[in-house]
């Protein structure tokens, strides 16, 4: 932000090389630094405290669904704000909220040994799915008229 606002650079070449490259991403606008976006409106740079309360009002928030960590990061970038550890941070919060692990994806049946099928001779049992009946759409109808009236041998 000192760079976009004042021009001020490290010393260190390498450093101040990066700081260029990177400073092309980004602008200000009212004291307020910004990502550009290729695809997106500008998207607001958050403090770390900033992005603490939007992490947590999104995933637990008045309409939070406690969403996973990767769709949290994807919901916070369409809701307009970044910070370069978004992604990370949103699997973290996730990782240690209560109620996403208390509802997690768990087994909840006992295990149990696999037992193979066994048959005393091949084909002894079929099965046959059974579906139907069908109704013929518009389109049905209409396409075989037409292939018959244009078939070249009737």
């Amino acid at each position: 932000m000192n760079y976009l606002q004042s021009g001020e650079l490290p010393e260190d070449q390498s450093a101040a090389k990066v700081i260029k490259r990177r400073a092309a991403h980004f602008i200000v606008l009212d004291n307020q630094l910004y990502k550009r976006a290729a695809s997106m409106p500008l998207l607001r740079c958050l403090t770390p405290y900033e992005a603490e309360y939007a992490v947590k009002e999104v995933h637990e928030g008045i309409c939070g669904t406690h969403i996973g960590g990767r769709t949290l990061a994807r919901k916070l970038l369409r809701h307009g704000y970044y910070w370069p550890t978004m992604v990370e941070d949103a699997h973290d919060y996730v990782k240690k909220c209560p109620t996403c692990q208390f509802n997690a994806d768990d087994i909840h049946m006992p295990g149990e040994m696999l037992s193979s099928l066994t048959s005393p001779w091949p084909f002894a049992q079929w099965g046959v799915d059974l579906l139907g009946p069908f109704v013929k759409g518009k389109g049905a109808a209409l396409s075989w008229s037409l292939r018959w009236i244009t078939s070249p041998s009737g």
